[in-house]
């Protein structure tokens, strides 16, 4: 039996701690609310408004404060303050204890505030004087009107993460935690406390799209006059996203083929038409359009690295790759070796030797000796005088305006600089990085 301690006794806390409870723990619940101390204790709870952890054991003090969402932003000041009030205790604390965020708070808040408000609040050092874990609640609930499911399952989750950088810690809230576990559920041991709260985030993100993209296809479904449950029912039990738990998890690179891109811009393009938006699905192709172009990117500057200084950049403006023409395998005429290759007949060597012109053999010009002699005028020595100047011999480059008209005159393209594109003159240009690299 475990020593347990229920910070922001709401519906979060007050789910774990009963489930606790139940377990056989100790449990006391905290809150700063009178009217809901008031009604744990005439449930026959260990209720109280201060945390105090003077005397107390090695316990598992749990922070379940309420994160509120105020202008579209989540707001943190019920957690830092639990922090805080956590922290106080710490100081006047006989034991090292753990403390554990069960709240819903984005990833980081762990590591960046919970841990530095106790900290400073306490006096004591993580891993020294108290330690941190995050294992956020998963909350069934909100999936019971659709599937059936009772409330009560929410004290006994499908999944729970524990984060904590420390092995032991790990292990021991993991002893805690497990028994609430229902049966077949998933329990996953995380060395970094961000890590178990993106999984919380992913998780309810995940299962909000899941919802929207029905009701886009609920929508469509209406609008054709069409069954969607017929169409969901189909779909959900036999699509690959849906029987293959690693399908499209492994983020990072767009989805390509010859059916997605088409089938997505397509009935993207058929809803247009019959005047209905999707904005999930508009999403999805922006997304992926994304992907790609920082896909592009990331080739081309590995092309870039590779050839060194001799890079040409290529030309922008090119279409999308979801734009360029695609003849599916099927439509394509077959390959055969036959008909693009026939070797030839090998031919004789004197057939590619040049044509040797026949000369008359030597004796039939005449002696030299009969040929009249020549003979040539004499001339005067030829002097070299170097003129009189003070400009250097050496003729002066036209300025760029005198360039700029003779081509003009003449009707051609003026250049200002021949040499700019020569390979010594790029070696001194700084190489182009995208910055989708972060390079």
């Amino acid at each position: 039996m475990s020593r347990v301690f229920i910070v922001g006794s709401g519906s979060v806390g007050a789910a774990t701690g009963r489930a606790l409870g139940h377990a056989g723990h100790r449990v006391t619940f905290v809150d700063i609310d009178p009217r809901r101390v008031a009604v744990l204790v005439n449930e026959g709870l260990d209720a109280r408004r201060d945390l105090d952890l003077a005397g107390e054991p090695e316990s598992f003090v749990f922070i379940c404060t309420p994160t509120r969402i105020v202008a579209g932003r989540h707001h943190l000041a019920d957690v830092a303050a639990g922090s805080e009030a956590v922290g106080r205790a710490l100081a006047h604390a006989d034991a090292v204890h753990t403390v554990i965020v069960r709240s819903t708070v984005p990833p980081g808040t762990t590591r960046d505030l919970v841990r530095p408000l106790v900290e400073l609040h306490s006096g004591r050092r993580d891993g020294t004087g108290f330690h941190i874990v995050a294992s956020p609640h998963f909350d069934t609930r909100s999936g019971a009107s659709r599937s059936g499911r009772h409330a009560m399952e929410t004290v006994r989750p499908q999944l729970t993460v524990i984060g904590a950088e420390n092995e032991r810690v790990n292990a021991n809230v993991r002893d805690l935690l497990s028994p609430l576990m229902s049966p077949g559920g998933q329990l996953r041991l995380l060395d970094d406390p961000a890590e178990a709260e993106m999984i919380k985030c992913a998780h309810s993100l995940f299962n909000a799209t899941k919802i929207s993209f029905w009701n886009e296809i609920w929508r469509v479904c209406d609008r054709l006059g069409l069954d969607p449950d017929d169409v969901a029912s189909t779909v959900a039990t036999s699509v690959e996203g849906s029987l293959n738990p690693e399908y499209g998890i492994w983020g990072g690179a767009p989805y390509g083929g010859a059916q997605l891109p088409g089938d997505t811009q397509g009935f993207l393009g058929f809803a247009e038409e019959i005047g209905l938006p999707m904005p999930l699905l508009s999403a999805v192709v922006g997304v992926n359009s994304g992907f790609e172009q920082r896909l592009d990117a990331e080739m081309e500057a590995l092309s870039m690295l590779a050839s060194g200084p001799y890079y040409y950049a290529p030309e922008y403006g090119r279409p999308p790759r979801s734009a360029e023409p695609y003849e599916p395998y099927e439509t394509q005429a077959p390959y055969h070796l036959e008909q693009h290759y026939q070797p030839e007949t090998p031919r004789p060597a004197a057939e590619f030797a040049p044509p040797v012109e026949q000369y008359p053999p030597l004796e039939q010009f005449p002696a030299a000796e009969s040929y009249p002699a020549v003979e040539f005028p004499a001339t005067e020595p030829v002097r070299f005088e170097t003129p009189a100047t003070t400009t250097s011999p050496v003729e002066e480059a036209p300025t760029p305006e005198a360039s700029a008209e003779a081509g003009e005159l003449a009707g051609g393209e003026v250049q200002l600089d021949p040499g700019a594109n020569h390979p010594s003159r790029r070696a001194q240009r700084r190489s182009w990085i995208p910055r989708q690299l972060g390079r």
